[in-house]
């Protein structure tokens, strides 16, 4: 794994190789530096032209796993996997029961509303979304580690959206 860098104005560069992280930290150019997710980054202390390369991000989705990657123009940055949530229909089920039983313990019976429902409107299942949302979270924490250019996750999801 790359180990990320920022330089003395707290500006994400090109992340490096742990030899040479360990070798600017020995000689006294950088300082080390945990951000707020827990990672470990290096700080220049000089100020340095940025020479980034373009950084991009893929998914491959699936139904249980998502396999994430982050490459650069020369190499494969980050690989990792995440558990795509599936407790959505269990939570969704478990609250209909419980406002049904609400409907029926009192003395008076309402009647189902069903004016207020989405009738000829497009909407995600809720099991959707939360993959979704979830897709979005993990590429939020990945922006605040690495300097990320391109994105595959928009193009699936403005296929999916139309």
């Amino acid at each position: 794994m790359r180990i990320p860098v920022m330089d003395a104005k707290m500006h994400q560069l090109m992340p490096t190789t742990p030899t040479r992280a360990k070798l600017l930290l020995k000689n006294g150019q950088a300082s080390p530096y945990w951000n707020t997710l827990g990672v470990f980054c290096i700080i220049l202390k000089k100020e340095v032209e940025p020479s980034n390369q373009p950084i991009a991000l893929d998914i491959d989705p699936g139904s249980k796993f998502e396999g994430w990657s982050v490459v650069s123009t020369q190499e494969a940055m980050l690989n990792g996997m995440s558990e795509a949530p599936h407790h959505i229909k269990k939570s969704l089920e478990v609250r209909r029961n419980m406002r049904r039983s609400r409907r029926f313990r009192n003395c008076w019976r309402r009647s189902a509303r069903f004016h207020n429902r989405l009738r000829n409107k497009k909407s995600l299942p809720p099991s959707t979304h939360a993959r979704w949302n979830a897709k979005l979270r993990i590429l939020d924490q990945l922006r605040q580690i690495i300097l990320i250019s391109t994105f595959q996750l928009f193009q699936i999801l403005i296929i999916y959206v139309l």
